[in-house]
């Protein structure tokens, strides 16, 4: 009998995991649509955004023996209404110290140590650098040394001095791409907005959020930005976005199976929508 459960078992996640495939293939075919009618700005109007409450797979439209035992439930984040870890380092490998202040500023308004960005930023040099053809060969022993890059907001757990609670909080608001992103002021936080801009305050940034939700930023150079935009260009903030969290969840019989993505979409709607890493939960 337990043999036969366990089987049994193992038979429900394996075919959960095949209907969360499909899901997220479904979430992929949303994002590229959006992309094809709002080709410029990424708001939180669209229906990649409304999210899926737990529904029964019959209820879809799913025709097949599974469809009146599941059920799925999932939602799409903007991983760009995040600030970008990866923003830290520049193109030489350097600490950028504009970013660092963002992230500094971040971390005051959350009310977390502000020294939590230079741990940070220190943590993402070393592990980005890559070696110098003259540095001589570490020995093995030493070669442990050399810390694991950042893959997911969460790995802020990892880092020496970051006191665990603080890395927790902070990971709601931050995110590893594989390259430096602007912010997406559509989609973003007060918190994060507060951040990006020097001369803005958190009390600024929530009415400016409610400002968006009535209407959204068709262009950085809308005039309810102006005011604060200063310096800062295409590459520090944006209107559309990329790169998107896409998590699942079904429920068939016994199991319970979640998952989490990361997709970044083309810079057309003709092209795929690439799967960065994908992990189960």
């Amino acid at each position: 009998f337990v043999l036969l459960r366990t089987i049994e078992n193992q038979q429900l996640v394996s075919q959960s995991r095949l209907l969360l495939r499909g899901a997220l293939d479904w979430a992929r075919a949303i994002l590229r649509e959006d992309q094809r009618t709002m080709p410029n700005q990424t708001v939180l109007t669209q229906p990649w955004a409304q999210g899926l409450a737990e529904t029964r797979l019959d209820q879809l439209g799913e025709t097949s023996a599974l469809a009146a035992r599941a059920t799925m439930a999932g939602a799409i984040e903007d991983a760009q209404s995040r600030f970008n870890l990866r923003n830290l380092i520049r193109d030489d490998f350097d600490i950028d110290e504009t970013e660092r202040d963002v992230l500094r500023k971040l971390c005051g308004l959350l009310s977390l140590p502000e020294a939590i960005a230079d741990l940070v930023a220190l943590h993402m040099r070393a592990a980005l650098a890559p070696a110098t053809t003259d540095e001589p060969a570490r020995p093995a022993a030493d070669a442990t040394r050399r810390p694991i890059p950042l893959v997911l907001p969460e790995d802020l757990l990892g880092i020496t001095g970051i006191d665990p609670a603080h890395a927790l909080e902070l990971a709601k608001y931050v995110v590893v791409l594989d390259r430096r992103t602007p912010v997406n002021l559509n989609t973003a936080s007060a918190e994060v907005i507060a951040s990006r801009f020097p001369r803005m305050t958190l009390t600024d940034a929530k009415a400016l959020v409610a400002q968006r939700d009535r209407t959204y930023f068709v262009q950085i150079g809308d005039p309810r930005i102006e005011r604060y935009r200063g310096s800062l260009g295409e590459q520090q903030i944006a209107v559309g976005s990329r790169y998107f969290f896409v998590r699942g969840q079904v429920t068939l019989d016994r199991a319970n199976t979640r998952m989490e993505a990361l997709v970044r979409r083309g810079d057309s709607a003709s092209l795929p929508v690439r799967v960065m890493w994908q992990r189960e939960l």
